[in-house]
């Protein structure tokens, strides 16, 4: 017999101030290759940058940060309705490696969240991440693209 329980909603901006709830603070989406990633993240930078965090100015200052080697479309962002007094892109060559910028800007705080396209990760990468988003109470989502033709 299963008992129904009254579900806890915990909002998506709130989720830094929740003790012991959250597992992680880093999510990865992953994108086929075939598929154009702005398609999804576009729509979700613009959704997060409209998220207040919290109703202290000085908690509502904090970034969406998104990590690229892509130029973003800002047309297509404002299209998804983005308030880009909030969004904070930073381009980077596809060369690069990336690492240090996502873990640099997991870990100072001043974003609530860091989105970051990157290819090639591994565990060690993750819980580096992991420990710099906890380090700058922030959430991390990794968008990464694989080849889905096996």
């Amino acid at each position: 017999m299963h008992t129904l329980r009254k579900k806890t909603v915990i909002k998506a901006d709130s989720a830094i101030a929740v003790n012991g709830l959250i597992k992680s603070r880093m999510t990865e989406v992953i994108i086929p290759q075939a598929q154009d990633s702005n398609h999804i993240l576009l729509p979700l930078v613009a959704s997060l940058s409209k998220q207040q965090q919290s109703p202290t100015p000085q908690a509502c200052s904090r970034w969406v940060t998104w990590i690229t080697d892509r130029r973003p479309n800002r047309q297509q962002l404002d299209s998804y309705g983005s308030d880009n007094s909030n969004i904070r892109v930073i381009h980077t060559r596809a060369q690069d490696d990336n690492r240090w910028v996502i873990w640099e800007a997991l870990s100072t705080g001043n974003s609530h969240t860091v989105i970051a396209d990157i290819t090639n990760i591994t565990t060690d990468d993750l819980t580096e991440f992991e420990a710099a988003a906890r380090q700058g109470q922030c959430v991390g989502i990794l968008a990464r693209s694989i080849d889905t033709r096996i």
